[in-house]
């Protein structure tokens, strides 16, 4: 697991939401410009992986808007990029470890915004398939379905980015159903990972301690670190 703040990144991503919605910082929390100095990372933790994604090879980036206070800690967190699994949780609970030189505004320290990227890395196989985003649509007031076993099959063919994305309905047995390929680098991939998925199992998704269906749409990639873009 790698963890870094991009300042290039935060600085981009800020004037670009500024100069769209022409929204003024809230009371006592400044941006970086203007005689405002950014915050300095002095300490980190890495973050610890979830079981879950551990098991399904979730890697990626979570993205996370904070606020840096006076004292050098992060508060104030969202996710304005998720990963999924328990990942998103894990970053937010790994940062508010960190600490940081405060922003200043006249040589005073102040609350400034901050983006923070945080990676999740396991040890890719550039042969082999992972799991780069997951999202699931459950019924209101049901819970999200749960990975619980994940096979992936053995690494073949030379180094190569690929990428497929899948959706299927989750029943109520946590059997992945109705697979099908919505996106992919190459068709050529598509079989193969739409069979690898069929031998996933879910804990299925729970309305007040029934299990019921759900809909789940997984991304996979191969090769690291920048698959091939998904054809429509």
């Amino acid at each position: 697991m790698t963890v870094r703040m991009c300042t290039a990144v935060m600085a981009a991503a800020l004037c670009a939401v500024c100069g769209a919605q022409q929204l003024a910082p809230r009371p006592g929390v400044y941006r970086v410009g203007g005689g405002v100095t950014p915050p300095v990372l002095l300490e980190k933790q890495p973050p610890e992986y979830s079981d879950e994604a551990r098991i399904a090879r979730l890697q990626g980036m979570v993205v996370l808007y904070v606020v840096v206070g006076e004292d050098g800690r992060a508060r104030d967190m969202r996710v304005t990029r998720s990963l999924g699994l328990g990942l998103d949780e894990k970053a937010m609970t790994g940062v508010t470890q960190w600490r940081f030189a405060p922003g200043t505004k006249a040589g005073q320290p102040v609350a400034v915004e901050a983006t923070i990227e945080v990676n999740f890395r396991l040890l890719p196989d550039p042969r082999g398939w992972y799991l780069s985003h997951v999202s699931f649509t459950a019924p209101p007031g049901a819970s999200r379905p749960l990975v619980i076993h994940a096979k992936y099959r053995p690494s073949a063919g030379l180094p190569e980015s690929a990428s497929v994305r899948l959706s299927f309905d989750v029943d109520a047995k946590g059997v992945p159903r109705h697979i099908q390929a919505d996106q992919s680098s190459d068709p050529e991939w598509n079989r193969e990972v739409v069979a690898m998925v069929r031998d996933w199992r879910f804990r299925a998704a729970m309305d007040n301690g029934t299990a019921v269906a759900s809909r789940a749409t997984l991304d996979f990639s191969r090769g690291w670190p920048a698959p091939a873009k998904p054809k429509q």
